[in-house]
């Protein structure tokens, strides 16, 4: 809904590919006088979220369409106890999500996220005969919620995953050939309990969002161009 142009870089826009998509996502906030009140999920739908990436032609090219489809995003296809997936030994690259803010707030969450970081980048498609690390797709681990943290600018990708222990950089470090951290705010600032809901004052600002994709397509990219 909201995705902040970033200078100098090439245009990318994320879309619903289908209805529920859509659906899905305008439920997720409403008009306020401050700005956006953010509202509880509804339930998923019976269809799984379906998004595409577009890649945007400034000016429109010579086949006179404006924008081109890049990839899909879809839910991921590994069930817990299997090493790999069809869908994962073809993907470009891997996006994990640590939510900082939950993990700060609660031990139990941290220990959980963690738990749940380390057990997945042991499940990912290694490649055969490879030395470690021998997880050669590329992997993006994103801190979430940032928004939450007012200094998040200022800190350093590295030190605020060890922060939360050794253990979960130290797995990434011994799996991923080719990784990368990243700090990600949906919103771009905390929201505030206002009349009883969360109310983001003024627009959202996104901040990192498209920072992790635009990695992985580089990364596909210069593996076409060898």
């Amino acid at each position: 809904m909201w995705l902040t142009r970033e200078r100098d870089e090439h245009p990318f826009a994320i879309l619903p590919a289908d209805d529920a998509s859509a659906m899905w996502i305008a439920g997720r906030s409403v008009p306020h006088p401050d700005g956006v009140a953010l509202v509880p999920s509804p339930p998923a739908p019976a269809v799984a979220p379906l998004f595409r990436i577009y890649s945007i032609a400034e000016p429109v090219g010579d086949t006179g369409r404006r924008s081109s489809l890049v990839a899909e995003l879809t839910p991921s296809e590994a069930a817990a106890g299997e090493p790999s997936s069809v869908r994962l030994d073809e993907a470009d690259g891997v996006i994990l999500l640590l939510p900082v803010a939950t993990m700060a707030a609660s031990a139990d969450a941290r220990d959980a996220c963690v738990t749940w970081l380390t057990t997945t980048l042991a499940r990912l498609p290694e490649g055969a005969g490879a030395a470690p690390p021998a997880v050669s797709i590329p992997v993006a681990v994103c801190l979430t919620q940032t928004d939450e943290a007012p200094d998040a600018p200022r800190r350093d990708t590295v030190q605020w995953l060890e922060g939360f222990g050794s253990e979960a950089l130290r797995a990434v470090r011994a799996h991923c050939a080719r990784f990368e951290l990243f700090k990600v705010s949906s919103l771009g600032r905390a929201p505030r309990r206002r009349d009883g809901v969360d109310v983001l004052v003024g627009a959202p600002e996104p901040r990192g969002v498209l920072a992790p994709i635009r990695w992985i397509l580089a990364q596909a990219a210069s593996e076409v161009a060898a």
